[in-house]
């Protein structure tokens, strides 16, 4: 049976990100061999990872996606400059952005005005949780920091979500509830 997964924002061969942003890990070089070690202990051959933007700062870390053994789709970020040719020799596909089933997949947060109610799955944030984006259950941040420095999966994503989806409609609910019982004097 084939999974799907979700991450962001490796930031391979970033310089000091150990000492900058990530600091539990010891020198840049273990973090790289940490996640790119976490994902391979995750997926399988017959599995499909998204990497929703900043996955490499350069050619030779970017390399090291060749040691992981499922089909791997990219969706660019910010920090993705490296030639498209550089990138379609580690990934199957390459996009700016992707549908998959109800969720957008992009690297930075879709503008609600811009969202229309669908789902929003994206990386780029790196502070304030997986749902940091205005506290909207439509949105989740795949970033590694919020996921234990592992690719999700998809269901567990949706899942996810629509437990915030119904505990807002609740919510909702409950205040209108309260809102239409006031006495107006």
């Amino acid at each position: 049976m084939s999974h799907v997964y979700v991450t962001s924002d490796w930031h391979l061969g970033h310089t000091g990100v150990s000492d900058k942003f990530r600091k539990q890990f010891f020198s840049d070089r273990e973090h790289d061999e940490y996640i790119v070690a976490n994902a391979q202990s995750t997926v399988t051959k017959r599995d499909v990872l998204y990497i929703l933007g900043d996955v490499a700062f350069n050619k030779g870390k970017l390399d090291m996606l060749h040691e992981i053994k499922c089909r791997k789709i990219l969706v660019r970020g910010n920090h993705d400059t490296l030639p498209i040719s550089d990138y379609l020799e580690v990934f199957d596909e390459v996009y700016g952005a992707y549908k998959y089933k109800s969720y957008w997949l992009t690297h930075i947060p879709i503008h609600p005005m811009e969202l229309y109610r669908g789902v929003n799955i994206h990386g780029h944030c790196h502070r304030g949780g997986p749902f940091e984006v205005h506290g909207d259950p439509y949105y989740y941040n795949a970033i590694l920091e919020y996921n234990n420095y592992m690719p999700v999966n998809m269901q567990v994503v949706g899942s996810l979500i629509q437990d915030r989806i119904r505990l807002q409609e609740r919510v909702r609910s409950a205040n209108e509830g309260k809102a239409g019982n006031s006495e107006c004097n």
